[in-house]
C-alpha cells in the first residue's frame, strides 16, 4: 500500500469537495486511541501535481494536473487546520475544449490548469 508522502512532499495544492464532523458516538471508532489530538473538522480533498520549481516561460504561471492513478483521483481526507491557504486556479484552455463547459462545470472537466501567483485570495475579493 502507498503511502501519500510516496505521491507528493510538501505544500501541495488541493479541492476541498466536503468538509464534515466525525459525529460523538463513532470518534472512538475513527480515533481508538486516547493520545493523539482528535480534529473537530475533517476535509475530504484530491490533489493537484506539485507545483513546479519554476513557472511557466510565456505566462508565469504554475502548472498543476489533477493527480490520478488507473483513472482515480488521488484523494485524502486531513484536518481542515491543515489547509494553508486557497489559491486562484486558471484552467488551461484550449481550441479543444469542450463548448459545453463553463464556470459551474470547468473545474471538473479541465485536468490542467495554472496557479496564478499574481492575485492572492484577499486580492481576489477586494476587486470582485
Amino acid at each position: 500500500m502507498k503511502r501519500l508522502t510516496d505521491f507528493y512532499s510538501g505544500d501541495q495544492i488541493a479541492q476541498v469537495r466536503v468538509m464534515f464532523k466525525i459525529p460523538e458516538n463513532s470518534i472512538k471508532l475513527v480515533f481508538p486511541s486516547d493520545d493523539i489530538t482528535r480534529p473537530n473538522h475533517l476535509v475530504y480533498i484530491e490533489w493537484f501535481t506539485p507545483m513546479p520549481a519554476t513557472p511557466d516561460r510565456v505566462n508565469h504561471m504554475y502548472k498543476v494536473q489533477r493527480m490520478v492513478h488507473d483513472g482515480a483521483r488521488h484523494a485524502s481526507i486531513i484536518p481542515v487546520d491543515a489547509i494553508l491557504c486557497s489559491v486562484h486556479l486558471f484552467p488551461q484552455l484550449s481550441a479543444n475544449t469542450a463548448q459545453e463547459m463553463d464556470s459551474s462545470s470547468i473545474l471538473e472537466r479541465c485536468q490542467t490548469f495554472y496557479i496564478n501567483p499574481f492575485s492572492s485570495r484577499n486580492s481576489y475579493l477586494r476587486f470582485a
